[in-house]
């Protein structure tokens, strides 16, 4: 009985810690605020995260990657977004048209469309009494570095520096990278990854053609074909490069790469952006055991290690430290 009480009390206690460990992972040191915001294409659902005890230096607004993703992306930004508030800055980001409310579908724009999207926004915020844009940064994620680049170029609104995460250069040469490393990681030969890659190079084709999708259709060799929406929207995006927007770009860029990035060939990132900026306003950080995504690398592999560390410990074990330590630095914290 003796026994029989200490194991139960040993397991109460281990049950009390960790609960208060995941209720510690999912507590952050910021204030989140939900707006609309008011666009020349509708509404969009956005979320303002304020720093809390202290005034707001300025404002980051967040550039999301590809897909359909929410203001927090499902709290994944999260972990980030609290840093940010701890150097004394408010974020803004908002979910993308057709998600969360948000009016429009994300799949009609180009990303000239998003630039036009992230300018409208800005000015917004430049009309509102209680947010301070003395300091203007823009961050930006995978595909959304095509676009925050182009914000800067056009130089509506003043921005104030870069953050740059996971960027590309070319679409195309981006699209070959993946392919070529998604069929490495399932074990496919150097002759099933060429016959791959000759396959999207026909697609590709019939893009630069301006074919119907119907002509896709009854000519693509893919298994599974691109919906209607995805074709029509890479046909828009297909000769998207970042090299003519980083020529006009005159402003401070922190990019930051990934050492194990499989959806962005950082080498071509970093060779085009060393090029195109100079030494005094470009500074390169690579973070180690890195996922394009900026999960930790080894984690990022699994999607069962993914899940949990999501649901229990987004904080330390889903997003890599190195690189929310960087973001804070990177915004003068």
């Amino acid at each position: 009985m003796k026994y029989l009480r200490k194991g139960t009390l040993f397991l109460l206690g281990l049950f009390i810690l960790l609960g208060a460990f995941v209720w510690y992972e999912h507590v952050y040191e910021m204030q989140e605020t939900s707006k609309w915001i008011p666009t020349s294409k509708g509404r969009l659902s956005a979320v303002l995260t304020r720093p809390v005890g202290t005034k707001s230096e300025g404002i980051i607004v967040l550039i999301h990657g590809d897909g359909p993703i929410d203001a927090t992306n499902e709290g994944g930004y999260r972990p980030m977004t609290e840093q940010f508030s701890k150097a004394g800055f408010t974020t803004i980001s908002w979910a993308k048209p057709g998600v969360s409310g948000s009016s429009g579908n994300w799949l009609d724009q180009s990303m000239d469309d998003r630039a036009n999207e992230v300018t409208e926004v800005i000015q917004w915020a430049m009309k509102q009494p209680n947010l301070n844009t003395k300091k203007i940064i823009l961050w930006g994620v995978s595909q959304g570095g095509w676009v925050v680049p182009k914000v800067a170029a056009q130089k509506k609104v003043p921005i104030s520096k870069l953050l740059l995460v996971s960027p590309a250069v070319n679409w195309s040469n981006q699209n070959n990278y993946y392919t070529t490393q998604k069929l490495k990681q399932e074990g496919k030969t150097q002759a099933q990854i060429k016959h791959s890659l000759k396959n999207e190079e026909q697609i590709i084709t019939l893009l630069k053609e301006n074919n119907s999708y119907p002509e896709y259709l009854a000519n693509t060799p893919e298994q599974k074909p691109l919906s209607k929406d995805r074709w029509n929207f890479v046909k828009k995006n297909l000769n998207s490069d970042v090299q003519s927007d980083l020529e006009n770009i005159d402003i401070p860029i922190d990019l930051i790469l990934a050492d194990q990035d499989q959806n962005v060939d950082t080498s071509e990132t970093k060779k085009m952006y060393s090029k195109e900026i100079s030494k005094e306003l470009l500074t390169v950080f690579t973070i180690q055991n890195a996922a394009h995504s900026m999960m930790y690398s080894d984690v990022s592999q699994s999607e069962f290690l993914t899940a949990v560390a999501y649901l229990l410990a987004p904080k330390d074990f889903l997003v890599n430290k190195d690189f929310l330590k960087q973001c804070y630095l990177s915004v003068g914290g």
